[in-house]
């Protein structure tokens, strides 16, 4: 669990944009599809909720802001909009930096930070790639008294890699297409990161209940 807070003076359209989303159960068990150690992880995506990794990514609420660019700077914690090439083609999807990241700064509209916890992002950007584990499932060499049969050479970036098919009922063309999905997606973790729930609550009203 991790608590933010808002930039509501200087973003206001998009800390509405967001609570708006929030509380209605948007967000709700959503994953975060990109994780890049020392730079972001990256979420809102409401398509991934379906099984299908190809379309993480492409998924909006069906509607856009613009932009709100300001002086806040890139930083660890600070949660930003993520956009396409137009300025203002904002809609859900955010992302948590997790160094500094100066190149981002007036580029991209900050809105919030992370206030506590900020260990959980540690324990994200932990988390190997899909393309890391691959690579940890692989041999450079067939072990001795192994049946070669079982196993599949793989060129990755001009390195030979080999790996053994988990069992049989797998056929060599089946396990080859698995690994191709899965070798070359550097910022997917490759244990799934879930979005409980995202709310946005009134502060003093939260004092008032203390």
């Amino acid at each position: 669990t991790m608590n933010i807070k808002f930039f509501n003076d200087i973003a206001p359209n998009h800390c509405l944009n967001f609570k708006k989303l929030s509380n209605s159960g948007f967000y709700d068990d959503t994953f975060i599809f990109r994780v890049i150690p020392d730079f972001i992880i990256q979420g809102g995506d409401i398509l991934t909720r379906d099984s299908i990794k190809e379309n993480d990514g492409q998924g909006n609420p069906g509607w856009t802001i613009n932009q709100e660019f300001n002086n806040i700077k890139h930083k660890r914690g600070i949660i930003s909009m993520s956009r396409g090439s137009d300025i203002n083609s904002a809609g859900s999807q955010f992302f948590i930096c997790l160094g500094e990241a100066p190149h981002l700064d007036g580029k991209y509209t900050v809105f919030g930070e992370v206030v506590d916890n900020l260990n959980v992002l540690d324990v994200i950007s932990a988390i190997p790639s899909e393309s890391e584990k691959m690579i940890k499932m692989s041999k450079k060499t067939i072990p001795e008294n192994e049946n070669i049969d079982n196993w599949i050479e793989y060129d990755f970036n001009g390195k030979i890699l080999f790996f053994k098919i988990p069992n049989s009922s797998i056929s060599k063309e089946d396990y080859r297409e698995y690994i191709n999905q899965r070798i070359y997606d550097y910022d997917r973790p490759s244990i799934p990161v879930k979005i409980e729930k995202i709310r946005v609550v009134n502060e003093e009203e939260i004092n008032q209940s203390n």
